[in-house]
């Protein structure tokens, strides 16, 4: 279940349009992908204790990662809840018949063991921005692999760049460059994998009843830093992304207190297309939703669109445009969007010339 440079590693938070958009995805692609699925950290006024909260996180995963040969899972959202929550995630996705590998890190405490109790499918590896620029990483690693016992063909690593959306690609891979720079006997690790984020934090920025383009800075810097200089480097690294969310998710956000607008996100070749509305309190999202799609399918935007051929997220873009039910809600166009997301990353990485 190892994998090369020519794979996809998304990095998407365990909710319900995450888990149907992974179902959702065209069956050809599944074989090329190997998500990185976040459980999200636990609200106490939404979920009183962490049972309840990763009953819901559980709800369908199993079935929605079925179409992937491994997934990699990540508990360090939880880690507030102590030690015995990630024992918990692992646990009941061994139980689950997931097939997974459990991810760790240099600086952890949380889920360090129960990551290493279940390993049987692999264990990730996933080094922060952080402990790069704290220094001596090598060091670390070494230190790490020495007192777990472990080599580098046992590890899956991920060079994790974080949130990459205040740079510009050029720095972004300057920061690639002095990443992997640190690290030890680059192809030796079972998969080597960079991942980064440039989608915003917020899309307060772009106005209403308009849109705004923002550049796919992470992955330019992979494609024409990375991938266009790979005989200059060691090892090519897999290609990672946070799909349409920043890794700080939507999590402090308090509906009482925020206004929320409607959106929509819809990835293109080398940019994202935000498309925004307005306040979902002023005009209810199951009216905004179906007239941000109809101007992306039929108005001043169709020129973007992708036609709903392209992925099961067009289809039911023009479905949303064409006045379809339940499609109305932030919830489905996470979906929608999480669906085109990635089958335009693997677009991407099928037009590239492979040896």
């Amino acid at each position: 279940m190892s994998f090369g440079p020519n794979h996809y590693v998304p990095v998407l938070k365990v909710k319900r349009g995450e888990k149907a958009a992974l179902l959702a995805l065209a069956a050809p692609l599944s074989s090329r992908i190997t998500p990185l699925l976040e459980i999200v950290e636990r609200k106490a006024d939404k979920s009183p204790t962490i049972d309840k909260h990763l009953d819901t996180a559980f709800k369908d995963l199993a079935n929605s990662v079925r179409p992937f040969s491994r997934c990699f899972l990540d508990a360090r959202e939880v880690a507030s809840d102590g030690p015995t929550a990630a024992a918990q995630v692992f646990r009941r996705a061994a139980a689950a018949g997931i097939v997974f590998a459990p991810v760790t890190g240099l600086s952890r405490t949380a889920d360090v063991a129960a990551a290493m109790t279940h390993r049987r499918h692999g264990l990730v590896l996933r080094l922060t921005r952080d402990e790069l620029e704290r220094g001596e990483l090598t060091a670390a690693i070494g230190q790490f692999l020495a007192t777990y016992g472990l080599s580098p063909e046992q590890l899956d690593l991920i060079v994790d760049l974080g949130a990459v959306d205040q740079m510009v690609s050029a720095g972004i891979m300057a920061l690639t460059t002095a990443f992997l720079a640190a690290i030890p006997d680059s192809s030796r690790w079972r998969t080597l994998t960079v991942s980064g984020c440039a989608f915003p934090m917020s899309i307060g920025d772009v106005e209403r009843h308009s849109h705004s383009l923002v550049e796919r800075g992470e992955w330019i810097a992979w494609r024409d830093g990375l991938y266009a200089h790979q005989n200059q480097i060691a090892r090519l690294p897999t290609f990672s992304d946070c799909g349409i969310q920043h890794p700080k998710g939507v999590e402090g956000f308090n509906p009482l207190t925020m206004q929320v607008s409607a959106a929509i996100r819809y990835t293109l070749a080398d940019q994202w297309l935000l498309i925004k509305g307005e306040s979902t309190k002023r005009i209810p999202p199951s009216v905004q939703f179906p007239a941000l799609a109809t101007n992306l399918v039929y108005g001043n935007l169709r020129d973007h669109f992708m036609e709903s051929m392209h992925c099961q997220g067009c289809a039911l873009i023009k479905d949303a445009a064409d006045h379809a039910s339940k499609l109305g809600s932030a919830e489905a166009w996470r979906k929608l969007g999480t669906i085109h997301h990635m089958t335009m990353v693997m677009d991407g990485l099928s037009r590239l010339p492979w040896s």
